[in-house]
């Protein structure tokens, strides 16, 4: 585990356009007003000049690179790099010097964006392992599972979205005896944040 007097880490799961990035603000917000100091990163990372900002250009517009096919193993390749830098960078340091760290994705989503696109799954678990060692024997103090019944902001098709929360299910049930995980009902966005306030308010105690 980390040091006493090191940050938190504090993650949200779950698919595309479910609701994560807001929550994550809300609750950096209620840290903040708590006196608590803050940094809201999300993976691979929108930074201007980082790494993850390119992966996440290559990622989503990946014809202004010049790349006319990527596999999915490929792509997840990427954002495992992105990670990695992102982690001995910036997040590292950050928890090091007593900041809290909301961290928007962890390698949970590695794991499920890559088995959902038909990645080898021994490849995968390999490239995950790496991110696994870089972040030493630092552990999240929690990781809020988003949860919805369809998406908030339309990006796959609502049998795709399905798919996803399933592996987001599965990979939970698999690895929450290895870290507090909390699910997040994001139905209501008033309950949800409600709800998010008071999991925060017990790392305050």
């Amino acid at each position: 585990m980390a040091d006493a007097n090191s940050g938190k880490l504090l993650v949200f799961e779950g698919g595309d356009g479910i609701g994560k990035s807001h929550l994550a603000k809300e609750l950096s917000r209620f840290l903040l007003g708590s006196g608590i100091p803050v940094t809201q990163l999300s993976f691979p990372g929108r930074r201007e000049g980082s790494l993850g900002n390119l992966v996440y250009s290559v990622h989503h517009r990946p014809a202004e690179f010049g790349i006319q096919t990527m596999t999915t193993l490929g792509l997840q390749a990427l954002h495992i790099a992105a990670h990695l830098d992102e982690i001995a960078s910036i997040i590292l340091p950050a928890l090091n010097s007593g900041v809290w760290v909301v961290l928007d994705r962890f390698w949970w989503s590695t794991w499920v964006y890559g088995v959902h696109g038909g990645a080898d799954r021994s490849c995968l678990g390999l490239l995950i392992e790496a991110e696994k060692q870089a972040w030493g024997n630092v552990r999240p103090a929690a990781i809020f599972v988003v949860e919805r019944q369809s998406a908030l902001r339309e990006e796959h098709t609502q049998q795709e979205f399905e798919s996803l929360a399933s592996l987001y299910a599965e990979i939970r049930t698999r690895e929450e005896h290895n870290q507090p995980t909390f699910v997040i009902d994001n139905n209501e966005l008033q309950a949800s944040v409600a709800k998010l306030v008071q999991i925060a308010a017990t790392f305050l105690q």
